[in-house]
């Protein structure tokens, strides 16, 4: 009996010290009441998985994370595999927009208007938008849940080293473009891979006035005239031809290039390189070229039909997509929120949100034209016009090949 009260007395003095807690994760772990697997494009980033554990706790649901291959073409090809092989150990997919384009004719996502995407949660997003890229006979097959929006970059220190204020009047875009900026710095850097340059010839279409779906259009030819005057002239370099995105901001952040077009949620990488501010790399207003409109585009969570736990997948999601959900995201990884109802507020805590807002005012957002068979339209697109800015075709025969595209896959 001596014995037995002093074991007691023993345990119970190791746990009163601590040594015996429970650790709190596995405390949470004994209530999740679901678990799901999302495979995201953020996975690895600390922001994010500080993101995942608070909607954990929120939701009481163990949340795994997958990671995408880092390369676009390898990321859509891993999605498309699984989809078609009807997996389930993926119940959520983070999309893009050509992604998206693609996998809603397909079959493999299950329709959310009638949850997660209900009528008055739909109603926050950009309608054009949500009717244009994620519904397809009237379904909603994505949830739409950070914003990005294609801006003008520029470096200030080469804005004065020009000596001029801004690149806003054309006059003074041109003149910056047209500056001696010396041996292997050039006035503007693009990503113009096969499969990327969609978006700034799309852009440069958008501003100089034209219509993407019309090659008849005297300011589409305008525009791709200027962008083949940029490598003419020597503006911008040939070797921008192989470079994506990362190729492109990293060559920005090193100094070679005095202004680029990237996507707004760009900040985050200029910040960590110590670049980011007014008297280094920031936003700027779009050239007067014709027309301040620019592509916005979004990341989404889509669920796959075949999962075996779409409820738990729908809380996720709903929760994701939420204003509370969205303002944590945001928030965790310094990123513009997709609900209109939130982007617009001036209280979030967003590296640059003041600037972002300012650029909202002044722009038109429109969405990206892209069909079904998303990536060898790209490419098409992208081979086009490497042919000619490089002068293996005329403009005519150009502009005539590119209408072909459109009434091909657009249209």
């Amino acid at each position: 009996m001596l014995v037995s009260v002093t074991v007691f007395l023993f345990c119970t003095g190791c746990t009163a010290g601590g040594r015996g807690k429970i650790p709190e994760t596995e405390m949470l772990e004994s209530t999740w009441e679901d678990e799901i697997t999302i495979m995201h494009v953020d996975a690895g980033n600390a922001n994010f998985e500080d993101f995942i554990e608070q909607a954990e706790k929120e939701l009481h649901m163990k949340i795994n994370v997958l990671e995408y291959p880092s390369n676009a073409d390898s990321r859509h090809a891993k999605i498309s595999s699984l989809l078609a092989a009807g997996d389930i150990s993926v119940d959520v997919f983070a999309v893009n927009d050509e992604m998206i384009n693609s996998f809603k004719y397909e079959g493999y996502l299950e329709p959310l208007e009638g949850d997660v995407m209900e009528p008055g949660t739909a109603a926050v997003f950009p309608q054009e938008y949500l009717q244009g890229t994620v519904m397809e006979g009237g379904h909603i097959y994505s949830a739409p849940y950070v914003l990005d929006i294609l801006t003008l970059w520029i470096n200030e220190e080469w804005v004065k080293e020009a000596g001029i204020t801004d690149v806003h009047s054309r006059e003074d875009f041109y003149y910056f473009l047209s500056y001696d900026w010396g041996e292997g710095r050039y006035a503007y850097g693009g990503a113009w891979e096969e499969k990327y340059v969609f978006n700034e010839l799309g852009e440069f279409i958008n501003i100089f006035g034209g219509d993407y779906n019309d090659w008849k259009n005297e300011k589409n030819r305008q525009s791709v005239q200027f962008l083949k005057e940029c490598i003419d002239l020597g503006y911008t370099s040939k070797e921008q031809m192989i470079d994506q995105y990362e190729q492109m901001i990293q060559k920005f952040i090193d100094g070679k290039y005095g202004m680029v077009f990237a996507y707004s949620n760009s900040v985050a990488l200029f910040y960590d390189a110590d670049v980011y501010g007014e008297d280094k790399i920031h936003m700027t207003a779009l050239p007067d070229l014709g027309e301040n409109v620019t592509y916005m585009s979004t990341w989404q969570y889509a669920l796959n039909k075949a999962s075996v736990r779409k409820e738990a997948a729908k809380r996720f999601m709903s929760y994701a997509v939420s204003k509370e959900g969205s303002r944590v995201y945001a928030e965790c990884m310094n990123r513009i929120p997709a609900r209109s109802d939130l982007f617009r507020e001036k209280d979030l805590n967003i590296l640059g949100y003041e600037q972002f807002q300012d650029y909202l005012k002044k722009v038109e957002l429109k969405a990206r034209p892209i069909p079904s068979d998303s990536i060898i339209y790209l490419e098409k697109v992208g081979r086009l016009f490497q042919q000619y800015v490089i002068g293996e075709l005329e403009i005519d025969v150009y502009c005539s090949k590119m209408q072909n595209l459109v009434e091909q896959y657009v249209k």
